[in-house]
């Protein structure tokens, strides 16, 4: 059985990367404490972003939020080319000392962004990426500089294509299918669903309902649950719940069995992972 994959909180300002590879194994649905922006040069035909599934053609921006749940490669031999910015919010936060409402489509899991975009606008992205790799080992200043240069760009980009985000959508039948159980998931995070809850609801057979779920996310339904509660909970003791109350709010009977999975998903304790957030 594959367990969800989570990704702690780097210390780090960003990171930027260019990779033009082959995916060696078939990655499960994941969340990452930081915010990611992807430029997406490849054909990507069978994504989850969020409570989505659907289709991105080559040159769309993709903005991935802290904890937003996402799958977008699944093939092992097809060579797929992006460049991953990946940014620490709370270092962020601590820089735009003056405020950061424009970035505030980095920080809402709820709402990541698949954006297309027009012929001239992913090579302008891919040169502004370049520049930016080419500062790596500048120093501070030429590296910050260069960083805030690509996040004004960026920035413009997202003001000019979010409107009708939603217009430029494609998923499939069956992909509208997952995406509707996926958002029923989402809604029910504060208590444990069955998979005869969800034939029960959507009218479908249980056995079809774990077979496109799988096909279409590289995940059983029963470890997708677990990750949304999980990434549901990082979410809320870093807005300073306890953890008792956390462990209330995604549906966990005991303290100990929320602990136990949170430590088995995250590699850290609650108490040990909310600690680090507030270093």
């Amino acid at each position: 059985m594959e367990n969800p994959t989570f990704y702690l909180e780097a210390k780090y300002s960003y990171e930027l990367v260019h990779r033009k590879n082959m995916c060696n194994s078939l990655i499960p649905p994941h969340i990452h404490d930081s915010a990611e922006i992807y430029l997406n040069l490849s054909s990507l035909p069978n994504i989850l972003l969020g409570n989505r599934v659907m289709t991105a053609a080559p040159g769309t921006l993709i903005i991935i939020p802290p904890f937003c749940v996402h799958r977008l490669f699944d093939r092992t031999d097809e060579i797929y080319d992006r460049y991953i910015l990946s940014i620490n919010l709370s270092w962020l936060d601590s820089v735009l000392v003056n405020g950061n409402v424009e970035y505030e489509y980095l920080k809402n899991p709820e709402i990541p962004l698949l954006l297309p975009l027009s012929p001239s606008e992913p090579g302008r992205l891919q040169q502004s990426f370049e520049e930016l790799l080419s500062l790596n080992e500048s120093d501070t200043f030429h590296k910050l500089s260069g960083f805030f240069r690509c996040m004004s760009i960026i920035n413009n980009t997202v003001k000019q294509n979010h409107t009708d985000n939603d217009k430029t959508i494609k998923s499939s039948a069956t992909q509208q299918m997952v995406s509707d159980i996926i958002r029923y998931l989402n809604e029910h995070t504060d208590r444990n669903v069955t998979l005869q809850e969800l034939s029960d609801h959507f009218y479908l057979n249980p056995d079809y309902i774990s077979r496109i779920f799988k096909k279409h996310t590289n995940s059983t339904v029963g470890n997708y649950i677990t990750l949304q509660k999980m990434a549901r909970a990082k979410q809320l003791l870093l807005e300073g719940y306890t953890i008792t109350q956390v462990q209330i709010m995604t549906g966990y009977s005991s303290y100990a069995h929320f602990s136990r999975t949170f430590r088995k998903q995250t590699g850290m304790t609650p108490g040990a992972y909310r600690g680090e957030s507030l270093k």
